[in-house]
């Protein structure tokens, strides 16, 4: 990661094409293959995580289908109690009451750390983590999870293999992050200007009202996952 930042949205009762950020150069519209436009509106309210299905193909766990969203990502990234090395793929309920757990603590805007992340997985199963740092055969990261809550698209095609005949994890990694509705944020000037004064000071206001609601709309991580609005 290279001091990126990631604005989440909270609030489920605004428009996702209403709520403008203006204050961040390179405006978008000067964005170019090398120059990245930070300007733009809010990212919409990420949809909530679905069941992954798998089957038994030849011996192996094959996704029965294509599927997107967070449960996806870490059913193809985690490997199950895997402090104990040698162990299965997440379950497919097991990876959806994962990706369940990681979001409610973003939508209760509160830090969301590796070292949570990975408190977010071993609630579920024992000895479970995102990364390979604790000896486990897990490949995933921070910053895609944080990619994925603020609108990157994680896709896990049809027939992915999640575990082998042995019955242990498979690294091997079958989906790809794609990003039509994302645009990846960095800390600048301006960024820090916007958090302290402008549009960005004013979307992560817990006091802002709209339509007789109150709270932020929007909270904002960096790159490790600490809250910096």
């Amino acid at each position: 990661m290279a001091n990126e930042t990631y604005i989440y949205r909270l609030r489920t009762d605004l428009g996702s094409g209403a709520f403008q950020i203006t204050d961040l150069t390179p405006n978008s519209s000067r964005k170019t293959a090398v120059l990245k436009g930070q300007s733009g509106y809010l990212p919409a309210y990420r949809a909530a995580p679905t069941a992954v299905v798998t089957a038994a193909v030849g011996g192996n766990d094959v996704t029965s289908a294509a599927y997107t969203g967070l449960s996806a990502y870490l059913l193809d990234h985690v490997e199950q109690g895997g402090l104990a090395a040698g162990t299965s793929a997440l379950t497919d309920a097991n990876a959806l009451l994962c990706a369940n757990a990681i979001v409610a603590i973003a939508d209760a805007g509160t830090a969301l750390t590796l070292t949570l992340v990975n408190a977010a997985l071993a609630g579920v199963v024992v000895s479970t983590e995102l990364t390979s740092a604790g000896g486990s055969a897990s490949t995933g990261s921070l910053s895609a999870v944080l990619k994925i809550l603020c609108g990157a698209t994680y896709t896990l095609p049809a027939a992915s293999i999640t575990e082998t005949p042995t019955g242990t994890f498979n690294p091997s990694e079958s989906g790809a992050l794609t990003s039509p509705e994302y645009r990846q944020l960095y800390m600048s000037g301006t960024f820090a200007m916007s958090l302290a004064e402008g549009d960005l000071a004013t979307w992560t206001d817990a006091a802002f009202t709209y339509a007789m609601a109150t709270g932020a709309p929007a909270v904002v991580y960096g790159e490790a996952g600490a809250v910096i609005s």
